[in-house]
């Protein structure tokens, strides 16, 4: 196991410093994935009034939360003895590129290595060990629903949106991770710089499909640095738990994916049922909960009597006094309230001692209460409901980004 954290260790140095055969390919996912997180900034920009977190700081986290949890993903392709060799890699990451270009929700393994695993199969490209490859999947999809679990109250952005043709409040997620790729290869680059190797000399997943191995053998490990992308819409679903619910889904398919590629080591039939299983099975997890917030009913639409909170900004007068999302402000200091301005009415003078009636949205009444002696209080630090926004969205506006179509797009205006 220690030769497997250290060769894994080097392979993972070599790939983001030193392997510069796939430097075009870092730096068009680098402009895809910086195109869009500015896009979210651009949200935050709307509906707060500033950034919540500096663009260097959102891609700081994409890096280091990937590579630390791709490090430990590497240890496991490796100690199962999943291979693949660099020319199917390439294939993968070029495949990945390409379907970036149709939509940012394909900027995810899943849909690449279902892509390339058909393709194997059906024009038998033996640069690809199905198997190994779906086991890849399984792994990367694993390790996404853990971190999509692990940051499901973070980074959940507020935004308006059209829906059921009235204003509501919503929240969309994008997070990407770069997570390396790390397998075994019978074979090197001919013009690779770096021979990492590796004794298999223990019992692996996959060493019946290695034709030319023999246990003793000795291996070279081959990786790339990839992106995998998580997108969500929470219209009438709390957006922690629907990320959770979401991570739930992401760890049953990895689970059932890996079965498939463990048992199609011997079950040919079962290759082309995990292709197929790995290509869709995101994209339906995706389309049916999106699906499913579009027809139930909104928890963040305006309301007739108060205003609804859409968010509570943490470290606020709000959080402080245990608000929560959802919630309808009914009246402030015994004043009714209907819109922003009327809140910053009953706020103009700064009171020390605040207290407001509210109902959640179970209908059930709530008092708070909070001093604030001898500052006052300015601001409640909440994002409100408005019955009236000037910027509002589709949701198919967020869901379908596509690189081509906007550049198209540009020149036709030009």
């Amino acid at each position: 196991m220690l030769e497997i954290i250290r060769a894994v260790a080097r392979q993972l140095v070599f790939s983001i410093f030193l392997d510069y055969k796939y430097i075009i390919v870092y730096l068009f996912f680098y402009m895809v994935v910086k195109g869009r997180l500015e896009i979210i900034r651009g949200f935050e920009q709307c509906i707060h009034g500033c950034q919540v977190k500096t663009l260097r700081q959102v891609m700081e986290e994409l890096l280091l939360a990937g590579l630390v949890s791709g490090f430990f993903a590497g240890i496991l392709t490796v100690a199962l003895g999943l291979y693949i060799e660099p020319e199917g890699l390439q294939t993968f990451l070029i495949i990945m590129a390409l379907l970036a270009l149709i939509n940012h929700r394909f900027v995810n393994p899943s849909y690449a290595g279902g892509i390339l695993t058909l393709f194997a199969l059906i024009f038998h490209y033996d640069k690809v060990h199905v198997p190994s490859m779906l086991s890849l999947i399984a792994v990367i999809q694993l390790v996404e629903a853990v971190l999509v679990y692990l940051t499901r109250k973070q980074d959940n952005t507020p935004i308006f949106i059209q829906h059921k043709g009235r204003m509501t409040g919503a929240f969309i997620k994008q997070k990407y991770y770069a997570v390396p790729f790390i397998m075994l290869s019978l074979s090197a680059m001919p013009y690779a710089i770096w021979r990492n190797e590796v004794s298999l000399d223990w019992g692996t997943m996959f060493q019946a499909g290695l034709a030319t191995a023999t246990t003793g053998a000795v291996f070279l490990l081959t990786g790339a640095i990839g992106v995998t992308n998580y997108s969500s819409i929470a219209i009438a679903t709390p957006p922690e738990e629907k990320c959770r619910n979401d991570a739930i889904k992401f760890l049953a398919g990895s689970l059932i994916l890996f079965i498939l590629a463990f048992l199609s080591v011997k079950i040919e039939a079962l290759q082309w049922i995990g292709s197929v299983f790995a290509l869709i099975y995101r994209e339906f997890v995706y389309r049916y909960t999106l699906s499913k917030e579009k027809r139930k009913k909104s928890l963040y639409t305006v309301v007739s009597r108060g205003i609804r909170i859409l968010e509570v900004i943490p470290g606020g007068t709000a959080d402080k006094m245990k608000m929560k999302r959802g919630e309808v402000i009914l009246n402030v200091n015994g004043k009714p309230v209907q819109t922003e301005d009327g809140i910053r009415h009953v706020l103009a003078h700064n009171p020390t001692f605040l207290w407001m009636h509210t109902e959640d949205p179970c209908g059930q009444i709530k008092i708070y209460e909070h001093k604030c002696y001898p500052d006052g209080v300015k601001d409640l630090g909440v994002i409100l409901v408005p019955r009236e926004w000037e910027v509002t969205y589709q949701v198919d506006e967020y869901e379908n980004f596509a690189i081509i179509k906007n550049i198209v797009d540009k020149f036709r205006f030009k």
